[in-house]
């Protein structure tokens, strides 16, 4: 029991940063793959990744697409800026890589 809730808190803990990460990335790259994105040292199990992308690829990187900021294409597996990227750019480069650890 006490194993599968430290699994569920990584999990969770990576999911929390998907969207950040994802935006943090594209300052520097106009389009990028739409895999996870972990910080450096960090691992997940084959489940635990299966699950992390399943929730970028239907939760995450849709709702990014829903605000203008990225456009998904779910068929190439990339993610590009979108129309209201540049809007949010200021803000991501003033905000420290690590804010979320």
């Amino acid at each position: 029991m006490r194993e599968e809730r430290r699994n569920d808190d990584r999990i969770e803990r990576v999911l929390s940063a998907q969207q950040w990460q994802v935006l943090r990335a594209l300052l520097d790259e106009s389009a990028m793959s739409a895999d996870p994105i972990l910080r450096k040292g960090e691992t997940l199990g084959s489940g635990e990744y299966l699950t992390i992308c399943y929730e970028l690829h239907h939760v995450l990187l849709p709702e990014l697409a829903d605000m203008r900021l990225v456009e998904f294409d779910r068929f190439k597996d990339k993610v590009r800026r979108g129309r209201r990227f540049d809007e949010g750019r200021r803000f991501l480069e003033q905000i420290a890589d690590d804010h979320d650890k």
